[in-house]
């Protein structure tokens, strides 16, 4: 091949000048797009890896998945670049990711043409190192297809090594044994009481099944949960997450319904607050997240096929090429924003994730990682992602945003999950709100938001609401906690506070419950503020049971017509209530930032 740059040089900045001619040519961020077509002339001319990465992807299997893309493209854009592919796939665009590797993975992208959204990535690497060119470098651990296997384990192992040894995540002063811990030490499984003391633990987020029974109460609280379980009677996905404990040479395990007597509320009471504090302290969290019940086990099923087999590169037996799971990574994207696996669905399980130093997820394709300072997977595709609980420990933990605006993105991302009991609604915030108070940053916290800057919080509002109005008080009504249903708060980026807050907020308090604890269950509240108000009469103009009413406002003494408006409502309601609204307060709030 000539002395000249190549479509893959972007592949080539940790090689040696003196051994690979396109060292010299490298650079530091991407390269152009380019084509199959464009590597295959490049190949002609004599660049091996181009040669490489076109054998790659025209394997039968590996150009079944990239052909995928077309017909997606050709329904939704019918454009001449998408048709054209159609005719002739050497057109397809592809894409290197720059030499950024962990654990020697590298990135092929190929879309179906610019203006498409979707890209499908795979991995390439080497199966052992080559000093001439490390265009493809070689993996520290291989892809498995088990979770439970010993390469799974040593990947596993290595991210923590990694975190212990880069990173302040977890700190072993702190780890103190909550109330109650399952030892797993030895041959024995039994709940034990070992408040205060010093030891690593881990932590399981697990969900719970409909007709899961095996948990901690008063009844069995002398039996054998505290004198010794026997194997056979623990669920699998207990049984799991020991065994994968005692790998880690750790003697205890949190389960929650394992370690809360579940039928006393005094108990249920003192220890639910406690859980961000368990969580926080753990060596390690394990997440079930496939898991729909303790019955279906902790690791992906050993007679489940590969989904993302690696296939050997003809002419190049040294080198592998493996489809990176598609579209199953968003759940650990930058607002957490999909939830594909039932356990991510769960609003307990937004704290689990983001107060637990680090927490291994284990679903039916692969483990995934996150640490409060990393997150990684064993395909590599969670590590070119923003990742929502770096950002958090970032921004709430060492101040690095305003702490009133980063907690409007996890008021948005919790109140897209579910709880099973509505009243844990404020609960199940709280180890979150306890840690971000402890930052000493944002003022009170006052249910669900905080007292500096609350005029800018309470811009929300819901998109799909789709619960009525509980018949339990749970938080006052300018809370978005008082509401069930998808909030979203328009000027959550304004960290320079551009948006005009009309009003001024003179008084806002809250009264716990409990009488101590801000971030508890909540008695009572009320807020109190200056602003430009206006009454109107009102009427429902039209109704329409799949879309948001429209009232007619108007003038209570003359009945001029001042505005039809469509109105987002926070409940759910009947359109014999619609009919019974009357008039209304208008509050000129302000004038929203303008890139919101």
């Amino acid at each position: 091949m000539a002395d000249e740059p190549c479509h893959c040089r972007v592949l080539h900045l940790d090689c040696d000048s003196w051994r690979c001619k396109q060292a010299k040519h490298t650079i530091h961020h991407h390269a152009p797009l380019t084509s199959l077509r464009e590597l295959r002339k490049s190949a002609g001319n004599g660049c091996s890896t181009c040669a490489a990465i076109v054998n790659a992807v025209l394997i039968p299997e590996v150009r079944d998945a990239w052909r995928g893309l077309i017909a997606p493209a050709l329904a939704s854009e019918r454009s001449g670049v998408v048709a054209a592919l159609a005719e002739d796939e050497e057109a397809i665009e592809i894409e290197f990711d720059p030499p950024r590797t962990v654990n020697g993975r590298r990135v092929l992208r190929l879309r179906a043409s610019h203006d498409s959204e979707d890209w499908h990535n795979f991995n390439l690497w080497r199966e052992s190192a080559d000093d001439t060119c490390r265009a493809f470098s070689s993996l520290a651990y291989h892809p498995s297809t088990r979770t439970d296997s010993r390469e799974s384990l040593g990947h596993l192992e290595s991210w923590i090594e990694g975190c212990d040894r880069n990173h302040s995540c977890f700190d072993e002063e702190q780890s103190a044994l909550p109330t109650r811990v399952v030892q797993v030490s030895g041959n024995e499984v039994k709940v034990v009481h070992k408040s205060g003391r010093r030891a690593r633990y881990t932590t399981l987020s697990h969900r719970w099944g409909k007709d899961d029974d095996f948990r901690l109460t008063r009844s069995n609280l002398d039996g054998p949960m505290t004198q010794g379980l026997p194997w056979e009677a623990i669920p699998k996905t207990f049984q799991d997450a020991i065994w994968l404990t005692r790998q880690l040479r750790i003697d205890y395990i949190w389960i929650d319904s394992l370690c809360i007597i579940q039928d006393d509320a005094d108990d249920w009471r003192t220890e639910s607050v406690q859980m961000g504090s368990v969580y926080g302290h753990s060596y390690l969290n394990i997440a079930a997240s496939h898991n729909t019940g303790s019955d279906d086990g902790l690791f992906m099923a050993s007679d489940v096929g590969e989904p993302y087999p690696a296939h050997p590169v003809p002419g190049h037996p040294k080198i592998f090429i493996r489809q990176q799971p598609y579209r199953t990574h968003d759940d650990f994207g930058s607002s957490y924003s999909r939830f594909k696996w039932p356990l991510l669905t769960r609003g307990w399980v937004l704290q689990e994730r983001l107060l637990s130093p680090r927490v291994a997820y284990f679903d039916s394709e692969e483990m995934k990682w996150e640490c409060m300072q990393a997150a990684d997977c064993q395909c590599g595709a969670i590590v070119s992602m923003w990742n929502f609980k770096i950002d958090y420990s970032a921004s709430v933990i060492r101040g690095q945003t305003p702490l009133p605006f980063e907690w409007m993105r996890i008021a948005e991302v919790y109140s897209k999950l579910s709880l099973t009991d509505p009243g844990d609604r404020v609960v199940a915030l709280s180890g979150i709100a306890k840690q971000a108070s402890a930052s000493g940053r944002g003022g009170r916290y006052l249910a669900g938001v905080w007292q500096e800057d609350l005029a800018h919080q309470l811009c929300w509002v819901i998109w799909d609401s789709t619960s009525r109005k509980p018949e339990k008080y749970i938080a006052p009504s300018w809370s978005w906690l008082s509401v069930f249903g998808s909030v979203g708060i328009p000027n959550r980026m304004d960290y320079t506070k551009e948006s005009h807050i009309d009003v001024v907020i003179t008084d806002a308090d809250c009264t716990p419950a409990n009488g101590t604890d801000d971030t508890g269950p909540i008695m009572s509240g009320y807020l109190k503020f200056n602003g430009r108000c206006v009454k109107m009469g009102a009427e429902l103009s039209s109704w329409d049971a799949d879309a948001p009413p429209v009232f007619n406002f108007f003038n209570e003494v003359t009945r001029d017509l001042l505005a039809s408006l469509v109105v987002n409502i926070d409940y759910v309601m009947a359109e014999e209530e619609a009919r019974k609204v009357t008039n209304v307060l208008f509050v000129y709030w302000g004038d929203m930032w303008p890139h919101a």
